[in-house]
């Protein structure tokens, strides 16, 4: 499994103080340099066709490489070091990093990836470094994330049924690890 990481995230203290530090100051864009002007918003007509109320992750297919990969979990919290912990409460220790060209609506950013030995109910987590290059904002509810290209404001539908099936996947690996 490749999990999305930021160069930032470093195992030291030390390393995680230094970058507080650097949040503190305050960084402005200029308007040249975003790639659209138009602004990302969400309406409730757009989460038309999902089945509400969900609790359901955010699931899209991106290209890798030259290959198109589904079941790619887009986690907004996921910021990845080397010891991970998974979702069957394991520490894992990462097998090395891969970077890897991740294309999504004709915009191309070169993505680290920490691979890990697991059994994979995702193929790949798209974290924080990611969205954030992409100037992206998911949305949970309506199970897309929009971003901006340089022909406009880009929207990346997320899979419902495949987000479901793999909630399904995920309970029935956990149960079968704590037989």
């Amino acid at each position: 499994m490749f999990i999305g990481q930021t160069d930032e995230c470093k195992d030291s203290v030390r390393a995680l103080k230094k970058r507080a530090r650097h949040i503190c100051s305050v960084q402005v864009i200029s308007e040249e340099e975003t790639p659209s002007a138009n602004p990302i918003t969400f309406t409730t007509k757009e989460a038309k066709g999902i089945h509400h109320p969900h609790n359901d992750p955010l699931f899209v297919e991106v290209t890798m490489g030259e290959f198109d990969v589904e079941r790619i979990l887009v986690d907004t919290g996921s910021m990845v070091c080397r010891t991970l912990t998974g979702y069957d409460g394991v520490s894992k220790t990462s097998m090395g990093d891969v970077k890897l060209q991740v294309r999504a609506g004709g915009v191309t950013r070169k993505t680290k990836f920490v691979v890990i030995d697991v059994l994979p109910i995702y193929n790949t987590i798209l974290g924080s470094p990611w969205i954030y290059s992409m100037q992206a904002v998911p949305s949970t509810y309506h199970l897309y994330i929009k971003f901006p290209t340089a022909t406009g404001i880009y929207t990346l539908y997320g899979d419902q049924k495949m987000a479901m099936t793999c909630s399904i996947l995920e309970k029935k690996q956990r149960q079968k690890e704590d037989t």
